[in-house]
């Protein structure tokens, strides 16, 4: 009889080919990587990656292996393999001001695509321990914005407007400067008018995503301003770093984010609270009885709770999100009356 260390001597091998097979499929990506750079082809290429989830699909139900393993792991190979076509031709000095999430998130992403980036803040001891995580350096503020050709500013509407960095706004001259506000009611304005009275560029971006690791083949939104000239560059930067420009105006972003954010959220906080106010009523704790949506859309629950800061803030700013939430709550009432209007006609 087999005992169980032999087994897993057997699997070890077998994991060591795999590993093997996951470099060789690794170097392979890098050389399609090359060759979209060279024909000026997308990084991303959904019809690739259904062909691709199809093969695997179909050759995993003939070895009985389940399709939702399969469907699970999918997504991982693609991101990487993106991470690993990027490759932007030229390295340029950017500078994140600011040490939350979202800078997180663009460090690993910039600083995997062979940037050079400093992280700088007040506070030079979380701007450190950010920077110890990548590829990345710590400078004070106004020596990392010297240094600087791209500075991205990180930090919430409120500190901004308040003065936070004016002091830097002059040695920002003849320099490339955007923010990522989800709102731009109130911080485009301010910035573009420091830029025309600094003489440095200022273009508005939004990144369509949430603060986690290597966003590669997720959205910006990118706006021009008074100051922006061509943008082109921009474009480039972005998109040779993973990411996929949607370029727009303030406006309308804000009406784009009326929909895909204040109202979104706003459902989700009333969802979350309606459901401990049931489950306390009724007496249940739901998640014993949990579907596999109920499991889904707790889980973006609880990430809603933990951005409660930042959601609080895009509600607040938002110039449209009153009559959104309006809106919302007609929408729910027309539903319940349908739904009354049905279990009458049903009886």
């Amino acid at each position: 009889m087999t005992d169980i260390s032999s087994l897993r001597s057997e699997i070890d091998k077998v994991d060591e080919q795999i590993l093997s097979l996951l470099s060789l499929r690794f170097k392979l990506v890098k050389e399609v990587g090359k060759l979209k750079r060279k024909d000026g082809k997308p990084l991303t290429d959904k019809s690739r990656e259904e062909e691709v989830v199809e093969k695997w699909v179909a050759r995993s139900r003939s070895l009985g292996i389940p399709e939702s393993f399969i469907r699970s792991i999918l997504p991982l190979f693609f991101s990487y393999s993106k991470m690993l076509e990027l490759n932007p031709d030229e390295k340029r000095r950017v500078v994140i001001i600011g040490y939350g999430g979202m800078s997180r998130s663009l460090t690993s992403l910039l600083s995997l695509v062979g940037h050079e980036v400093v992280i700088t803040g007040r506070n030079l001891s979380k701007a450190s321990s950010l920077a110890s995580e990548f590829r990345a350096v710590t400078m004070k503020m106004n020596e990392a914005i010297k240094w600087g050709e791209i500075i991205i500013i990180t930090i919430p509407p409120d500190p901004i407007e308040s003065g936070f960095i004016d002091e830097t706004f002059p040695m920002m001259k003849e320099k490339t400067v955007m923010d990522i506000t989800s709102s731009k009611a109130r911080v485009f304005t301010y910035l573009e008018r420091k830029s025309i009275e600094h003489s440095f560029r200022f273009v508005s971006t939004h990144p369509l995503f949430g603060p986690f690791l290597f966003p590669v083949g997720e959205k910006i939104a990118i706006m021009r301003s008074r100051t922006s000239g061509d943008i082109d560059d921009l474009v480039s930067f972005w998109s040779k770093a993973g990411l996929s420009p949607v370029l727009t105006d303030p406006e309308t972003h804000e009406k784009a984010m009326s929909i895909v954010q204040v109202l979104v959220h706003f459902y989700m906080m009333g969802m979350d609270e309606s459901i401990r106010e049931a489950s306390s009523i009724m007496g249940i704790n739901p998640n014993l009885f949990e579907t596999t949506n109920f499991r889904e859309i707790s889980k973006s629950l609880e990430r809603v709770r933990s951005l409660s800061s930042v959601i609080l803030e895009i509600q607040s700013n938002n110039p449209y999100a009153e009559e959104i939430r309006e809106i919302s709550i007609n929408a729910l009432k027309k539903v319940h009356e349908e739904l009354l209007s049905d279990k009458k006609m049903n009886r």
